[in-house]
């Protein structure tokens, strides 16, 4: 499952990233892998997905050397295969508009 890969990568990244010498530089892109997780877990797609975008904006800002190489393939690895899957579910939702609400009777 898609989910479960996804999960086993962005645990790697967050226990390579805290436990490296170079974490103050890291703290920010960290926190957006952890809200990443988070989300990914909660089912919030959306905000998986800007997460994941978030964290390649900080990991722009963070020498080379501190991230490392493999963290910034697999961001670009995950931020690649999260794209697909909102383009599908905005493709199926597309045709369901959202029923509108009706106005609450008075109650007196």
């Amino acid at each position: 499952m898609q989910q479960d890969q996804d999960l086993k990568i962005l645990d790697e990244m967050i226990a390579d990233l805290g436990g490296s010498r170079a974490a103050p530089t890291c703290d920010l892109l960290l926190e957006h892998l952890q809200a990443a997780r988070r989300y990914l877990l909660g089912s919030m797609p959306g905000e998986y997905g800007l997460c994941l975008q978030q964290a390649r904006e900080s990991l722009a800002s963070i020498p080379e050397k501190a991230a490392g190489i493999e963290t910034r393939k697999n961001l670009r690895y995950l931020i690649d295969s999260e794209v697909p899957k909102q383009r599908r579910s905005t493709a199926a939702s597309a045709g369901f508009p959202l029923p509108s609400l009706a106005p609450l009777a008075s109650a007196t």
